[in-house]
């Protein structure tokens, strides 16, 4: 892996090691967000609703956008260079920062996901030190995943996407079958219960809003792809109608099988398939054990595959000299970003550690870090899609092999509307959980979180990397 600075005519020797397929899978496996599956479905049948306004509002335009900026910038470092190119090291750096920390507040959350479906399969036993030892064990396999190749590390996140596939189709194909057996809802449908509702979906919308993100993540290995311009708009295109279908599914099966009020928001989709599978006996039991190993490695690959991309942007980043030089430092065997996959691991050992210290509660550790990543991706996006416009506007040479329809117009309709969505999305995440212990004081610890992680970016821009 390398990279060099934009005012510089070289081209980089990277090791193009990503076809379509590979792409397609990468992009399912990122976006499919099977941690958050339970609170979404939490919000009961109007997850449709809230889904089918999502998907023309926010994730058509998302793809559109992303489509074109992938294929227009085909190098590696993704969202880092979009915004470089349009706003400037500074800007550029702010967002290879934000990129690269949510992803190391992130693996918490997913990891006390998997310890808790672990728990619940074979220890039979729950306490938040015993959950925490497993995701701080499961982080630095993910640091030890991230150092090898990528022609060996890429297939975690291909293997992922077909199992969680797989996982989202068993939901609703059991479900359905549960349905034709004479089984009744456990969630009593109606055409009112469609409807979108604010009061009752605000504090679970959060996690439909996460589950759209993604779409950029594999241009920040654009360096590594066999054919960046041609394969991105199609990739987009196909993973998105694939994703679109499958959380379809999966949230169906859910809601046919749990009731929303005694839906877990750690173990909520392991206990669908444990209530689906009865139906089927001992056969069924099999089969959910085996549909529960495959959640525990998706579990695994949904974080791999961030890693993947978010220790890139922030190498390439730290080549550039706009993040501090060490991020930059590459496995000499390798070429991998070794050391940004290292000290992401001290971060979210970190975060387990106190996470464990300050609150009983694994639920409410998981909403906590939960809104603290997103809300570091969030402020990301929020100067991507000005950034298109930008770009449009400054660098129409630019060759595009694909532009996003709707000529001037439709694309700063598609951009506003994006940033709004993101800006909304953001005030949204400093709503209170619903397991929340003390309303007021985590939103304080959140927003002085944010603060920190901020401030922190900023003291580690390098001083030389100029405006």
């Amino acid at each position: 892996m390398s990279s060099v600075p934009a005012t510089q005519a070289q081209t980089p020797v990277l090791e193009r090691v990503l076809g379509r397929s590979d792409l397609v899978l990468f992009t399912v496996c990122a976006i499919l967000t099977i941690d958050t599956l339970a609170s979404s479905a939490a919000m009961g049948y109007a997850w449709f609703s809230w889904w089918a306004i999502t998907m023309v509002v926010f994730f058509v335009p998302y793809g559109l956008i992303t489509a074109e900026l992938g294929a227009a910038w085909p190098g590696e470092g993704g969202v880092y260079v979009w915004v470089r190119e349009a706003f400037g090291p500074k800007w550029g750096s702010f967002v290879a920062w934000m990129y690269w920390i949510n992803n190391a507040y992130w693996i918490p959350s997913v990891y006390l996901i998997f310890a808790g479906t672990f728990e619940q399969m074979f220890l039979k036993t729950q306490s938040p030190w015993q959950e925490a030892g497993i995701a701080i064990a499961l982080t630095w396999v993910t640091v030890a995943i991230g150092v090898v190749r990528l022609e060996i590390s890429k297939w975690v996140p291909n293997l992922g996407a077909v199992v969680k596939a797989l996982i989202f189709l068993a939901l609703g194909v059991l479900g359905l079958s549960a349905i034709f057996r004479g089984r009744s809802s456990a969630n009593a449908f109606s055409a009112g219960g469609l409807l979108p509702k604010w009061n009752d979906s605000i504090a679970y919308l959060p996690a439909l809003l996460y589950s759209t993100f993604g779409f950029e993540l594999m241009s920040s290995a654009g360096g590594e792809m066999r054919h960046p311009k041609r394969d991105v708009p199609i990739v987009i295109l196909w993973s998105g109608a694939l994703i679109a279908v499958l959380y379809s599914f999966a949230i169906g099966g859910i809601l046919l099988a749990v009731p929303t009020g005694k839906l877990s928001i750690v173990t909520g989709t392991w206990d669908a398939l444990a209530v689906l599978g009865k139906q089927w006996g001992r056969a069924g039991d099999t089969v959910v054990f085996l549909l529960g190993l495959g959640f525990l490695y998706a579990c695994v690959a949904n974080v791999v595959t961030w890693s993947l991309g978010s220790n890139r942007v922030a190498a390439v980043a730290a080549e550039e000299g706009v993040l501090p030089e060490a991020l930059g430092r590459l496995h000499p065997r390798f070429r991998t970003p070794a050391f940004a996959f290292v000290v992401m691991g001290f971060v979210s050992t970190a975060l387990l550690v106190g996470g464990a210290f300050l609150s009983s509660d694994q639920s409410n550790i998981f909403f906590m870090t939960f809104r603290l990543t997103s809300l570091c991706l969030l402020l990301c996006y929020l100067l991507v899609f000005p950034a298109f416009l930008v770009l449009r506007k400054r660098r129409p040479d630019q060759p595009r092999p694909y532009v996003a329809p709707g000529g001037p117009v439709g694309a700063a309709v598609a951009a506003w509307v994006c940033t709004l969505y993101i800006f909304g999305a953001c005030v949204l995440y400093f709503v209170p959980s619903p397991t929340s212990q003390a309303p007021l004081k985590e939103a304080l610890i959140l927003g002085g979180e944010m603060l920190v992680t901020v401030v922190v970016g900023y003291l580690l821009i390098p001083r030389r990397s100029g405006a």
